[in-house]
């Protein structure tokens, strides 16, 4: 069996499909991501997004807030953090972060 390149698993966690750690290439698996997530503190992941370009994981972290507010685009570009006040949820928390692909399995 071929193990899976880079853009192969990528587009596997794209289609929500499950992905081993032994079916990728070694080398996919040290290549680095940008995850944007957003989620309620104290909870684990509303939603998130694996993607390969920081400014991406920035405009699917905006799109995460629905109508980003205010300094939300600096805050993730500097910080790689945003916390915001929803009106249905309360406090939000959006950020940005750099992993390995490694790391996501």
């Amino acid at each position: 069996m071929t193990k899976l390149t880079f853009d192969d698993a990528l587009q596997r966690i794209a289609d929500e499909r499950c992905v081993a750690r032994d079916d990728v290439q070694a080398r996919a698996l040290r290549r680095r991501v940008w995850i944007a997530e957003w989620h309620i503190p104290g909870c684990v992941s509303e939603s998130f997004s694996v993607v390969t370009t920081k400014r991406d994981a920035i405009e699917c972290a905006l799109a995460m807030a629905d109508g980003p507010p205010r300094g939300m685009a600096t805050a993730l570009r500097r910080y790689g953090r945003f916390d915001s006040q929803s009106p249905m949820f309360g406090r939000c928390i959006n950020t940005i972060e750099r992993r390995t692909l490694g790391d996501l399995l």
